[in-house]
């Protein structure tokens, strides 16, 4: 019995650190980066993973849930395991954690009463649809999330479809870096426009799978960091809880990691976007001197350029930025950074968040007036431009921070519009 009972555990220890560095590799995190998303050291992670960790507890199997955003996986694991049938919990151990979001995506995106007729990828073909993609890139900024997610997503079918057609080798990694980039628009657009979190993530880790296919680490590098927003309080506000993720830290070191030979607006955009986490972490050191960084790029940045799917980077984007990691430092400089930037911008998401943070820095300076006039405004520009849940987020946050008097104004201006 003693013998069983240790076999038991071994196996279990396993399945878990089996379990554990799947969702690491899914997130493209380096053992340090990820134990530093947990919060444990990297020497414990990686016998955790080995299966050769002396004991796990149920608060470290927690943490390390928590910090990889499992949304509770690896804690059903440690439930299974105390339950009455090991074998038979074992397997569904496997088969639950093993519907990792990619799969799931793919599950849900695919429709094999469509496969039937699927034709072979040709390069015209291939051409044709890298420039639908390519339309959808410049689009996206722009659009109005409720216009381009139909299209998005059935281009995204098609592509799924042809994955699974007869394809030239010259040719699949060009196929799976079009659908890796057209999975990331739809799972970017589905977040920033309806704040359907969980078709964005599933999205956007079906982007992450087949980016890795196809052996783009510009990419990868582009698609982790729209992944890290879907952890981070820059664009989720969480009120009373922890203003910084380490996981949505991890992920853009990740994704500063995968674009070392990547053009400058990447690296000018991850590096401002690190300086705003690291002032959320109240680092203002290490956050001026990322923004230090992200300026030294601006020289080799075109203007107006968006330098990719998600990266709009130059020296009208830099102000918005800068006077945000600023404004969470408390530094009064963020005032004037935030009036330039809204001067300058005019893409919706961006105006929005610039809007909401300058009526935060407003409100600092004691101008409540001031700050509920541009939470009107940026609730005008949501309603123009279909901008939905991340609205609602942003301006509820804007809200949260105004006076009883300047609320009740706020209120009623939004009853006016209404």
């Amino acid at each position: 019995m003693l013998r069983s009972g240790i076999g038991d555990l071994s196996d279990w220890q396993a399945e878990l650190g089996r379990a554990v560095r799947a969702r690491r590799q899914e997130l493209e995190l380096t053992l340090d980066e990820a134990s530093t998303a947990i919060k444990i050291s990297r020497s414990h992670l990686n016998l955790i993973e080995l299966g050769k960790a002396s004991g796990v507890s149920h608060d470290c199997v927690a943490k390390i849930d928590e910090g990889l955003a499992a949304d509770g996986k690896l804690l059903t694991m440690l439930a299974t395991r105390e339950s009455a049938n090991p074998a038979r919990d074992q397997h569904m151990q496997r088969g639950e954690f093993n519907k990792a979001l990619f799969a799931f995506a793919a599950a849900l995106l695919l429709d094999p009463d469509r496969l039937a007729g699927t034709q072979a990828v040709d390069p015209p073909l291939l051409h044709d649809l890298q420039s639908l993609t390519a339309d959808f890139v410049r689009r996206h900024h722009y659009a109005r999330p409720q216009v381009i997610v139909r299209p998005v997503r059935a281009h995204l079918f098609s592509l799924l479809d042809l994955g699974r057609a007869s394809i030239p080798p010259a040719l699949r990694p060009a196929l799976a870096r079009t659908t890796a980039e057209t999975a990331a628009i739809a799972g970017w657009v589905v977040f920033r426009g309806h704040g359907d979190l969980v078709n964005a993530h599933a999205h956007l880790a079906l982007a992450r799978q087949v980016a890795r296919e196809a052996g783009d680490d510009t990419l990868m590098a582009q698609v982790l960091a729209a992944s890290s927003s879907l952890y981070s309080s820059l664009d989720i506000p969480r009120g009373d809880r922890q203003r910084s993720s380490p996981l949505a830290l991890s992920l853009l070191r990740a994704a500063q990691r995968k674009a070392r030979t990547g053009p400058a607006q990447l690296h000018g955009w991850l590096a401002a976007r690190i300086a705003a986490e690291q002032a959320l972490r109240g680092d203002g050191h290490k956050a001026r001197a990322g923004l230090t960084r992200a300026e030294a790029t601006l020289p080799s940045c075109p203007q107006r350029d968006p330098g990719g799917l998600f990266c709009m980077w130059d020296e009208t984007r830099f102000p918005g930025y800068a006077g945000k990691t600023l404004l969470i430092l408390g530094d009064p400089a963020a005032t004037k950074l935030l009036e330039q930037a809204l001067a300058v911008t005019d893409a919706p998401h961006p105006r929005l968040g610039v809007l909401i943070d300058l009526a935060a820095a407003r409100l600092r300076d004691e101008h409540a007036d001031a700050a509920v006039a541009l939470l009107v405004d940026a609730a005008q520009l949501a309603v123009k431009h279909g901008i939905d849940g991340f609205a609602r987020w942003r301006l509820q946050e804007g809200r949260a921070a105004l006076p009883s008097a300047q609320r009740r104004v706020f209120d009623q201006r939004l009853h006016t519009l209404a």
